[in-house]
């Protein structure tokens, strides 16, 4: 049951994925995972052509086809922070294309950047579900994310406004950095919605299995 759809604590985290870099990744403790090229990192595994690196993506491949690697990411586009946008949007497209081929959810770092991301989304047409992850902006964004046909993961820092206007069917729950528990986490929103979402997050952890459409 995953009720944390984004965490970078340490294994084991059993009702989480663990968001992890794929450079040496090992899979322990029964764990899931999620592995991607965070856009600020990028520099450190891009040449000089703004192409991820022949040796970074076997690795990224190699980690993403794991059984116990349940999502993409994250990955994204940062506006505020990391490497050149064309770099970002190249390494972005790639591992976009990567989740649909291994049939795996993508979560996204997006910041400042909804205009290209549900772009990207349009030419793209993907099956499998992406999720902006750490989603705090003003409805007015939730609703171009929605429209897009994203899913929105909400943890400590969050819009009230954003959060009543997106469907049950499509609220994810994180803890990202926080220092609370996924439960204070889920519990702070139900305080904000009054609805009933640890049974939404339950049930739309789902995504995250196999074969999942």
């Amino acid at each position: 049951m995953i009720l944390d759809c984004h965490t970078h604590r340490n294994a084991p985290a059993p009702d989480a994925i663990i968001s992890t870099s794929p450079i040496g990744f090992v899979s322990q403790c029964d764990q899931a995972w999620s592995t991607g090229l965070h856009p600020w990192d990028l520099g450190l595994y891009c040449d000089d052509n703004l192409r991820i690196k022949d040796e970074i993506w076997v690795e990224l491949v190699a980690a993403a086809a794991s059984p116990d690697v349940v999502a993409i990411g994250e990955c994204g586009i940062d506006l505020t922070h990391g490497a050149l946008l064309a770099t970002q949007m190249l390494a972005f497209r790639k591992q976009a294309l990567l989740a649909e081929r291994l049939g795996k959810p993508l979560i996204i770092h997006a910041v400042k950047a909804h205009d290209i991301i549900v772009g990207m989304k349009k030419d793209l047409g993907p099956e499998q579900p992406w999720i902006i992850h750490g989603f705090r902006n003003k409805p007015t964004i939730a609703e171009i994310y929605l429209k897009a046909g994203c899913w929105l993961s909400f943890g400590e820092k969050f819009s009230p406004e954003a959060l009543d206007i997106t469907p049950l069917d499509r609220i994810l729950a994180e803890t990202d950095e926080s220092s609370l528990s996924i439960n204070s986490i889920i519990m702070r929103l139900e305080e904000s919605s009054q609805k009933n979402l640890l049974d939404a997050i339950i049930a739309n952890g789902n995504i995250f299995k196999p074969g999942f459409q």
